[in-house]
């Protein structure tokens, strides 16, 4: 695989995609190939500091503080769906590059590979 894109596009807790997502980066960043991560739709809430997950389940936001460990610098978010959720950058946990829907098609062009989360 020569590069992958992981798109996040589910609550943190309402499923097991975002626990899926995260597996699957660091899998990949544990093996060298290089990786993009954007969320989106409410894939952001993923990524909101001061989360209250339900019992039993883990705080998805303090997984993602080790992917600076893993060389995961090329966070996205969609900045549209941050806006229609109440967001900003500032209610993050972790730092991201905020792109405008009309650029996220770009992006997918950048990649050899997109996994839909």
């Amino acid at each position: 695989m020569k590069s992958c894109l992981i798109i996040n596009t589910k609550g943190p807790h309402s499923t097991q995609a975002a626990k899926e997502a995260q597996d699957a980066t660091l899998a990949f960043a544990a093996f060298g190939i290089p990786l993009g991560v954007l969320f989106m739709g409410d894939g952001v809430f993923q990524i909101k500091r001061h989360q209250n997950p339900p019992p039993g389940q883990k705080n998805t936001a303090a997984t993602f503080d080790s992917f600076e460990l893993y060389d995961i610098n090329d966070i996205y978010v969609c900045e549209e769906d941050l806006a229609q959720r109440g967001l900003s950058t500032d209610d993050l946990s972790i730092s991201v590059k905020p792109l405008p829907q009309n650029a996220i098609n770009e992006l997918f062009t950048r990649y050899h590979n997109l996994l839909t989360f």
